[in-house]
């Protein structure tokens, strides 16, 4: 156990993120990066995101559903990005989470690596991570004998749904 306690929270609060789900994976991002010197509105931010995890105790993932006799999965993803969301290096942020059955398989919320100049290649980026993650849940439900045909990824931003039909169409 760390001698910090906010660290000791912070790591703790990582070790929920990943048995409950995506709610609380971008609030723990951010006050992860503070880990080196957290005010006191961090520590607030780490009491209230406990309160939350308390609040939410009697919920759980719920997967629900059977395959069908010709074993087709359907997986369905979201993608969004929050357009240079920091606002000390102004950076953006990529959010994406998959489900199956009507529960949540597999998701992600980082900072990007890049500065993006426009909310259309923040989004953009972010769908291409999503788009990676899609293509290895098909490979792995491919590698245990299921079939899925064609992962459904949805966005809020018809210029980068326009500009991935573009480069596709391209190739």
């Amino acid at each position: 156990m760390s001698r910090d306690p906010y660290a000791s929270a912070v790591s703790s609060l990582m070790y929920a993120m990943v048995y409950i789900g995506p709610n609380i994976a971008h609030a723990v991002g951010v006050l992860n990066r503070f880990m080196s010197k957290p005010g006191k509105e961090h520590w607030t931010t780490v009491k209230w995101v406990f309160m939350y995890l308390h609040g939410i105790s009697d919920y759980g993932l719920c997967y629900q559903g059977r395959l069908g006799l010709d074993r087709v999965l359907d997986i369905r993803g979201f993608v969004d990005a929050y357009w240079a969301g920091d606002l000390d290096q102004r950076r953006s942020t990529s959010g994406y989470m998959f489900n199956l059955f009507g529960g949540v398989v597999s998701w992600m919320s980082k900072k990007q690596s890049v500065v993006a100049l426009s909310t259309t290649e923040a989004k953009y980026t972010a769908t291409t991570h999503a788009s990676k993650e899609a293509v290895w849940l098909q490979r792995l439900c491919s590698s245990v004998g299921l079939v899925q045909r064609a992962i459904r990824i949805d966005c809020d931003s018809q210029s980068v749904i326009y500009w991935q039909r573009t480069l596709h169409i391209i190739q």
